[in-house]
């Protein structure tokens, strides 16, 4: 396929899944929902001084130095979108544990959960509020979905997007926008993602160099998951749900996760990943689901 070939693609792509969130802009109003951030775990001072964090993110506002530890991020760990479902078991879910697995080697990667995992808590040990926010697709055939970090900016007073695995953030060509922001953006076919070494100056030009990556977005912005508690682990974590009006997430993910395990069981996966994907079905089937709405992107309360 020729450059031009897939940009014309991309275009009808994003036509494709832009109208999807397009229809969809009425959400559902679920319970308050709290959300919790730990800022004195005592691990985090041994995170600071392992990997230079405060060296590193430099001086400036919260986005500001939240971007410099993304990008530092972002090229010093490979990808590997199965972690999770291979050789993940064995590797605590925690910045440090992650980082000393991963961090600038050739032979092993994380999967986008755990690099927003690990820029999350970086951004943490750094006085930033910070949480994880998965990104999911409308179809319940789609195995693939994407885990993203947002920050608090305790300047603009806004939720901003940043993806450690592209080393990016979302723009609508004057500010960097939080996930709801991008949806919104992505909706009305405007706004893209930024880059390493990009400037969000010519926004009709990202959008066309970024095809791929804004297609990517709009086809995983359907609904949203952000975790409720932000800290060092997973000790109590749960995730809140952003769903439009009227949609069955829990139904989806049923339908979803029998799905993967027809096609792990297809395409001859271990009975590691299977039995992994198994606990998925059980653990989606053990409780509802936790729908907020819109106020999870207020400013942070605790």
């Amino acid at each position: 396929m020729t450059k031009k070939e897939r940009l014309e693609q991309d275009i009808r792509l994003s036509e494709i899944y832009c109208g999807i969130l397009h229809g969809s802009m009425r959400f559902e109003e679920g319970e308050p929902v709290p959300f919790f951030y730990h800022f004195g775990c005592p691990e985090f001072a041994v995170l600071r001084k392992r990997y230079g964090l405060e060296e590193i993110a430099g001086r400036g506002g919260d986005f500001s130095m939240a971007l410099r530890l993304c990008r530092w991020l972002a090229p010093n760990l490979l990808h590997e979108g199965d972690f999770s479902l291979t050789g993940g078991h064995g590797v605590p879910h925690n910045a440090l544990a992650l980082l000393d697995y991963a961090f600038g080697r050739k032979d092993r990667g994380l999967n986008c959960v755990c690099k927003a995992k690990i820029l999350t808590e970086c951004c943490l040990a750094l006085g930033i509020h910070a949480r994880r926010v998965g990104l999911y697709p409308n179809s319940p055939y789609d195995i693939d979905n994407h885990v993203v970090t947002e920050i608090f900016d305790a300047q603009t007073k806004t939720w901003c997007m940043l993806d450690p695995t592209t080393g990016g953030y979302f723009t609508d060509g004057s500010k960097p926008l939080s996930c709801l922001g991008m949806r919104a953006a992505l909706a009305e076919r405007r706004g893209s993602a930024v880059l390493p070494h990009q400037r969000a100056k010519d926004l009709s030009a990202l959008m066309q160099k970024n095809a791929e990556w804004n297609v990517y977005y709009a086809k995983n912005s359907f609904y949203f998951t952000v975790e409720t508690v932000s800290g060092f682990g997973t000790a109590n974590a749960r995730d809140a749900y952003f769903v439009p009006l009227g949609f069955d997430c829990r139904a989806r993910s049923a339908k979803n996760n029998e799905f993967l395990l027809a096609k792990a069981k297809e395409w001859g996966w271990d009975r590691a990943a299977i039995e992994r994907i198994e606990l998925w079905r059980e653990e989606a089937d053990d409780r509802a689901p936790l729908i907020g709405s819109l106020a999870m992107w207020n400013p942070p309360q605790h």
